[in-house]
């Protein structure tokens, strides 16, 4: 009788975390039959502090570390989650087939038909400068906790919207009847937003798991997004969006920066075949 593999995968604890990790673990127990996966919660030192500050390192790196010395076997993160580089020693083994890309306003009414002064809550640079290049009549509140503490500011009545990923929500099967995406060309998303990364030490993962559980489009359209931001060499606090939505033999490449205030914007919406093509592309919104 074959030995079964043991294959530890680390993840944060909080129901959307579980949600997004067991999205991935279903895809490896149909993929290796001998394989006993076991979902180790990891509580982070971002998830210990009221205020995360960005320049102190993502919630995925000290799982990122645990997985590169050998603690854990691999990590489900976001795609957006991760650095734009990952450490030597790790790759995204796999990349499954994406979920939505889009934000979301959770609220009383979409972005347009916000009353004037209405209050928004959101903890992202981009989505705060986004609203307020649209809607300077709004007001924006820092916004943070898990995705039912900030649906709760709403239902409390405390916020009139808040601003979040689509794929959270569709991922903890959100039913509620206030949820109004917000339009791709002038709301663009993180990069990596909608898509989930398996992260093992280089190697790790056997070759017939990783085509089975791998969504070729959407690797490519991550490596893309993934590429650019490398290339525009921004930090986390950026207000940037980068998305690439593959079609036949191409990518439509959307690009938006703007300063923190929201009050100045650069667009790039183009067609790429490549990485490379789109590096070359995106170097005249630098500077």
């Amino acid at each position: 009788m074959a030995e079964t593999l043991k294959f530890r995968v680390g993840t944060r604890g909080s129901k959307l975390a579980l949600a997004q990790t067991q999205e991935v673990v279903s895809l490896l127990e149909q993929t290796v039959t001998d394989m006993k996966v076991e979902v180790v919660k990891v509580s982070t030192s971002g998830d210990a502090k009221l205020k995360w500050n960005p320049k102190e390192g993502s919630f995925a790196d000290e799982i990122n570390r645990m997985v590169l010395e050998g603690e854990l076997d691999a990590g489900v993160h976001s795609v957006k989650d991760l650095p734009s580089t990952l450490p030597e020693g790790l790759e995204i083994a796999a990349v499954p087939k994406r979920g939505s890309r889009l934000d979301c306003i959770v609220g009383i009414a979409n972005y347009a038909r916000l009353p004037s002064g209405s209050v928004v809550g959101t903890s992202s640079p981009r989505r705060k400068a986004q609203m307020l290049h649209y809607r300077r009549d709004l007001e924006i509140k820092e916004l943070r906790g898990n995705v039912d503490t900030r649906l709760q500011k709403v239902k409390s009545g405390e916020l009139d919207g808040i601003i979040i990923a689509k794929c959270g929500l569709d991922r903890l099967h959100y039913e509620g009847n206030d949820v109004y995406p917000l339009p791709l060309d002038y709301f663009v998303p993180a990069p990596g937003q909608g898509a989930l990364a398996l992260v093992t030490r280089t190697g790790a993962l056997e070759m017939n798991a990783r085509l089975n559980i791998e969504h070729r489009p959407t690797r490519e359209e991550v490596e893309i997004e993934r590429a650019v931001l490398r290339s525009l060499g921004t930090g986390c606090s950026t207000p940037l969006g980068i998305t690439a939505m593959s079609f036949g033999n191409g990518f439509r490449l959307r690009v938006q920066l703007l300063t923190e205030d929201g009050m100045n914007e650069r667009r790039l919406s183009t067609v790429v075949h490549s990485v490379e093509e789109a590096e070359e592309t995106v170097r005249q919104l630098k500077g």
